[in-house]
Formats: structure tokens, sequence, C-alpha cells
């Protein structure tokens, strides 16, 4: 029986299921990922990926694994030499050092790749790189966007990227899904070859095999950006349906069978579909942030600690309203200046308070994205670190007015949901929806129904809530 291992490299682990094509785990683990801040800079090293990776798979007898693939956190820059060395740290998602050239990008650049453009977008990046990195363009034999690509490149020899990262690339036509004119912002020859998620990129090269356990010549499949997994895992099927990740950073993701005007549009995993995207900058680190805040460090963990403040309360402070935009902000509103703000502090303020009210400016910011979609919510699904927190799950569902779904162990979802691409690649599966139906059903999972009278609490707070963002852009 065939044996899949399925890694997801994120921006704070890198994640690992093995599979049989039955969905049987043999294994799952992780090994954490340090960030680099450097000022407004936020960077990773590409080599760190690799000792991460190979720690993990001796976690493991890889030597028992016949398929490799792979997702990852998507919308990285960063350059190899003509040796596949790295020539210096890989520019983040969030890393907004884009911002102030984005205007001087071909206005065919957003009607081509329908996203919309903006700091963190690695065409308006790549114009950074030639005014102040000019000589890492010039010595750059290789361009890469997603972090996974390089684990690629590392165990086969190949450079490529899958169609759903290379939708967020600001590169690549979203229709054709092949490069677009880059005359005067990049040499086209350094840049990967773009696959679809069930194609494979090349298989494990002798000196991989022995960094790794993996055995030589076995196959290593594109994969997917993390947004391509975690749809693909969510189960969203149909209009009214919506994905939530609250990773780091997050999005609302819906699905259809074309592009739409006013989101962030990715092809998805299955050929001819496409995610329906609002990114947000600020998810689960304002969880992480909050928790750091109220329970910095002590002998019990600090989400612990939280989760119980949390549970003091039956609903939010009708006075207290929080734009939680610690890092700058993508959407609803495009601003890399922009931090957060509380509105209504005074003397009978408790951390209990502030801390739900941080958690419920994220539930508005993407209530925000969630109508851009002009359908209201029929069911949402969450993943991503975030959903463990059950009491948000709550405060979610009362801001949607809809049932909340929370898979258990959705850390490994993607993972699972991604090995369904080697098995239809395979031929060992007609279709993804009948295999992801079928994990599904499987897990344990917690429905949050919305509270009639929390609702209503939330609908007023959420018309003030929007208010707070053109009272206050002009301060930052």
């Amino acid at each position: 029986m065939a044996a899949i291992a399925a890694f997801d490299l994120g921006t704070t682990a890198i994640k690992c299921a093995v599979l049989d094509e039955k969905q049987n785990i043999r294994f799952s683990g992780k090994v954490n990922i340090d960030t680099i801040h450097n000022g407004n800079f936020i960077e990773q090293d590409p080599r760190k990926w690799w000792d991460a990776f190979v720690t993990l798979c001796r976690k493991f007898d890889a030597s028992e694994v016949d398929y490799v693939i792979f997702s990852g956190q998507m919308q990285d820059l960063y350059f190899l030499d003509g040796n596949g060395n790295p020539l210096g740290n890989a520019v983040l998602y969030d890393d907004q050092r884009g911002a102030g050239y984005v205007d001087s990008l071909p206005a065919y650049i957003a009607e081509r790749t329908s996203i919309d453009m903006n700091g963190t977008i690695p065409v308006a990046k790549l114009l950074w790189f030639r005014e102040n990195q000019k000589e890492t363009l010039e010595r750059a034999e290789h361009l890469l966007i997603g972090a996974k690509d390089y684990l690629i490149y590392k165990l086969t020899g190949e450079f490529t990227s899958d169609v759903t990262n290379m939708s967020t690339s600001g590169m690549m036509d979203i229709l054709s899904k092949e490069y677009i004119p880059l005359d005067g912002i990049v040499d086209e020859r350094i840049l990967p070859r773009i696959l679809y998620s069930d194609e494979v990129a090349g298989t494990v090269v002798g000196r991989a095999s022995e960094e790794t356990g993996l055995r030589k010549g076995i196959e290593v499949f594109s994969g997917s950006g993390d947004a391509g997994a975690t749809t693909l895992a969510s189960g969203v099927t149909q209009a009214g349906e919506f994905s939530i990740n609250l990773g780091t950073s997050g999005w609302v993701a819906s699905l259809s069978d074309h592009p739409m005007e006013g989101v962030f549009n990715l092809a998805a995993v299955n050929r001819g579909l496409y995610i329906n995207v609002i990114p947000v900058l600020n998810a689960a680190n304002v969880h992480n942030w909050i928790s750091r805040m109220i329970y910095p460090e002590g002998e019990r963990n600090r989400y612990d600690v939280l989760h119980e403040l949390l549970s003091s309360e039956r609903c939010g402070n009708a006075d207290l309203l929080c734009m939680p935009y610690l890092v700058g902000e993508r959407f609803p509103v495009a601003d890399e200046k922009v931090r957060g703000v509380f509105i209504g502090l005074d003397t009978k303020t408790g951390l209990s308070d502030i801390a739900r009210s941080a958690l419920e400016g994220v539930a508005f910011s993407l209530k925000m994205g969630m109508e851009r979609h002009n359908v209201l919510p029929k069911m949402v699904s969450l993943i991503g670190g975030g959903a463990t927190e059950p009491v948000w799950n709550q405060i979610f569902s009362d801001i949607f007015n809809a049932p909340v779904v929370v898979f258990e162990g959705s850390d490994v979802l993607p993972s699972i949901a991604l090995s369904s691409v080697v098995l239809y690649a395979k031929g060992i599966i007609s279709s993804y929806s009948d295999f992801i139906g079928d994990i599904l059903r499987k897990q344990k999972s917690v429905v949050f129904y919305p509270d009639k009278e929390n609702v209503e609490h939330y609908r007023k707070l959420y018309e003030r809530f929007k208010k707070i963002y053109p009272a206050v852009k002009g301060l930052f």
C-alpha cells in the first residue's frame, strides 16, 4: 500500500503527515521555524527550512515513503545563485517593502493577474530590489516564490512552482496560467516552471536521499500553496460556504468557476476552479499577542490562561472596540502604515474586555471581507491554530450569524487533503470531493451555532467598528 508524505511549510513550523491510500495516518509531527524581524522587514532563511525538513524526515522511517507532496506559505520572494545557494533571506508575504512601488507597476498586471496590488505582492517587491539591492538581482540565476519550492529544488534539482502559489506573485495570467510580460521588472529566464498541483516536479536525487532518508527516484509532486490545501481540506463546495484560515495571518475563501471582481483570486488545486480569497495580515497573530500581553511567562500555558479569562464573560463589552491591525493590513483596508487601536477604554475596562475585543476585531474584519462576496454565509469552516480557542469560535458564529464548523486535528487536515492530489494523479481515486468528504465525515467536529441575543449585540458593534478606520487613518 502506497505511503504518501505530505509536508506543510508554514511561517512558524514545518508539519508532516505520512498517510496510506486509505487515509490512515502513520506519522504526524512538526519542527519549528524562526522568523527574522528586521525593522519593518520580515524574513526567513531558506537554509533553515531545509534543516527543519531534514530533521522532520529523521523522525519517521522516510525510506517507506513512496510519494512526496508539499503545501506551504505563499508570496515569499527569494533568489538563488547558479549553484542553488540562497542570495540572502526570503522576504515573507507579510513584509510590505513593495508598498512604495505599486504605483509604478503597469496597469495590465492587475488586470491579467486578477489580484489586488499592494506592498506584499512579490512583483512590487522586485522593484524594491531593483532600487535597493540591484546586485542581488544581477547575481540571481533563479527566483522562487513559494517556500516549499526551495525544498522541492533541494530534493529534485528542479525549479518549479504551482498555479495556486503563482497566483499570488503578480506575474502569472490567472486564466492562461502563463507568465505575463515582465519587461523591465525581471529577467523571465530566472522564473520557475509553472505546474499544476497534481504534476510531478521531479524525483529525489542522490544527495537529498542521503540527507533525508527518502528513497532516491521517488516522485515529488508540485503540490499547492497553503491556500489551495486548506481550501481543499475545508469541504467548501458551493456559494455561501466559506473557509477561514486562522494562521498567523489568514483569509476568507470561497470556491467558484471564475475569478471574481474585488477579491484576491487564486487558481485552485481542482483544475478549472478558482479560490476567491480575502487575505488579511492579522488573524491568529492577534490571539498570540493578546495571550502574551496577559500572561507573558509562567508555569501554565498562556493560551489556557487566556481561555479562562475569555470564558469569564458571556459576551463583549458594548463600549469597547479594537481595530486589530498590528502589522498593517491588506483587507478590508490596504494600509501598510496602520496599527492597532482600542476605542472606548475607561476605568471599568478589565483584561477580559481587552482580550475579547481584540478577538472580536479580527472577526469584524473578516466579516467585512466576507461581504465582498455579496452572499450571506450559510456555513463557515475554521482551520488553523486560532480555531483551537472555542470562545473565539463562538464569537465568529455570533458575528457571522452562521454555523461555524471546527474539525479536530485541523493542523493536519490540509496535509491529509493534499494526499488526495497524489491519489487522484495516480488514478486511485476519481475525484477530490468524494475523498475529502469521506475525510471530513471521519473527523470529529464541533459546530458553534449563533446565539440570537449575541447576534443583535454584535450587529450594533459592527456598525461602529466600520467607522474606526476612516476616523483614524490619517494618524499613522
